[in-house]
């Protein structure tokens, strides 16, 4: 029996709300540093398109960061643990289940098998991660 895990950073607001969002406030800033123009404080529209600038920016980093997700395969003899970007796989590791352990970290989950660590489950919270290291565990005392 194959089981299936997928882990992703939380995410409270979807792409077309978060586009909203800057549409929105890009014609608030507009139209507040317009009203200042025309009183002679133009320095206002200055800051406040720099403000906008560095809004748009945050909201382009956070869209990378939320794509990057990772997925755990357990099945009979090995699990997988796939990090992917946006649906593309970009690291690919296999473990033996019965010969390697884990160990919940202060910042990630990590599997130590044959000498080396993987560290994984980084965007998740310290109670996330100890649930998820229960279903693995408890997946892999199953098979025995």
């Amino acid at each position: 029996m194959q089981k299936t895990l997928h882990i992703k950073p939380n995410k409270s607001l979807t792409n077309l709300q978060i586009v909203f969002f800057l549409f929105v406030t890009g014609f608030l800033i507009a139209f507040i540093g317009t009203r200042f123009v025309l009183v002679g404080a133009w320095p206002i529209l200055i800051f406040g398109i720099i403000e906008f600038l560095i809004l748009v920016l945050c909201s382009y980093l956070y869209f990378n960061f939320a794509k990057k997700k990772e997925r755990i395969v357990l099945d009979q003899e090995e699990m997988k643990i796939q990090k992917l970007n946006d649906q593309k796989v970009e690291d690919d590791q296999s473990y033996n289940l019965h010969w390697s352990s884990l160990k919940n970290n202060k910042d990630d989950l990590s599997i130590h098998y044959a000498g080396k660590k993987n560290a994984f489950a980084r965007f998740l919270s310290p109670q996330r991660r100890l649930k998820l290291k229960k279903i693995i565990e408890r997946y892999k005392s199953r098979l025995s």
